[in-house]
């Protein structure tokens, strides 16, 4: 059999918790499982043409590359469908952070996947290297209570990412300290990046869980998710904690989510993130009934005056424009609800 080794191979952003120093070694593929580490040569480039590193840096590849993966499955609305299943042979590569899988469906105009040859899966004290083996374990320190806003959006691309941003950068700049998750979804290195850019510590995924991606989790699965990252969360120094939930209310994962988080978490706050106006009547009426107090819809929605009249006209929820979501909420920070600022003219001003 051929020895292979990861010598100039490109280590992605999935691989993140293997540390540097951990001796992995490389042999026969047999039957892979989601989240075991594969050693693949690049064979064809596709829709994905470069990758994500470790560090978050984004790398061009080439035919004949090779890279660090591991198999997933992706539920993305905008991109494509895809399942875990890697052959002995050949996969997809259905994310630039380094997941493979077999792509089952595209978005019209969405060229076909890149291609790689798998060559050979990576063991670790002997046993399959996988990413859950590097996972956080459950947090021993003490609790605290922070106050919690989640943010779900009605769809894939609705503005999620960029409301918990303006979350925590308003909030880290009136002077509290925020931390902050991301619970579902394809893992990335912009996302978490971006939270520590905008000032969040500790910055927590389900990588840090033992997840290279939630696409197919069950629904214990998922619950164990949200208990290592939000113990982990709880036990740092922090005020707040911004938690982001990816795809759409209406994803297996998403559903089971936001009926659940209610006997989880407590009291928190929700933020509904949308694109167009009537997905926020629907979202904030499935919301409510799954037991969230929705304190403002934002997302890109919130670019049109228009929308927000149409918003606030049907609901009782303020449409509030994302950048202004950290003002929003750090006004009334010691209370228990956040106080709208002025309307003027059907939109909401600082």
């Amino acid at each position: 059999m051929d020895v292979f080794t990861t010598a100039g191979a490109k280590t992605t952003w999935v691989t993140r918790r293997v540390p540097s120093d951990v001796d992995i070694t490389w042999g026969e593929v047999g039957s892979p499982a989601p989240g075991d580490l594969l050693l693949c040569e690049v064979v064809r480039i596709g829709i994905h043409g470069r990758v994500e590193t470790t560090t978050g840096a984004r790398s061009k590849i080439y035919p004949g590359d090779r890279i660090v993966c591991v198999p997933g499955a992706r539920y993305a609305t905008s991109l494509l469908r895809a399942t875990a299943e890697v052959g002995s042979d050949v996969c997809d590569m259905i994310s630039a952070s380094g997941l493979c899988g077999r792509v089952l469906s595209r978005y019209r105009g969405i060229g076909p996947p890149t291609k790689l040859r798998v060559l050979a899966k990576g063991s670790w004290a002997g046993r399959t290297a996988n990413v859950s083996s590097f996972s956080l374990a459950s947090s021993q320190l003490e609790p605290n209570s922070p106050r919690w806003v989640v943010v779900v959006g009605s769809a894939m691309d609705s503005g999620k990412t960029s409301a918990c941003i303006s979350l925590i950068r308003g909030l880290v700049e009136s002077g509290v300290r925020v931390g902050a998750m991301k619970l579902t979804g394809t893992a990335s290195g912009r996302d978490f990046r971006a939270y520590q850019d905008a000032g969040a510590d500790p910055v927590f995924d389900f990588l840090d869980a033992g997840w290279a991606s939630t696409a197919g989790c069950s629904g214990p699965q998922l619950l164990e998710i949200v208990s290592t990252l939000a113990g982990h969360v709880r036990a740092a120094p922090i005020e707040w904690g911004v938690i982001e939930i990816a795809d759409g209310l209406l994803q297996n994962e998403t559903s089971l989510l936001v009926r659940e988080l209610p006997g989880i978490l407590g009291t928190f706050d929700t933020v509904l993130t949308v694109r167009e106006s009537l997905a926020a009547v629907a979202g904030v009426d499935i919301l409510a009934r799954a037991g969230h107090r929705v304190v403002a819809v934002a997302g890109l929605v919130s670019n049109d005056p228009l929308s927000i009249r149409e918003i606030e006209m049907a609901s009782s929820v303020p449409c509030i424009p994302t950048r202004q979501l950290g003002r929003f909420f750090a006004v009334d920070r010691e209370g228990a609800n956040p106080a709208p600022p002025p309307k003027v003219a059907g939109v909401w001003v600082r």
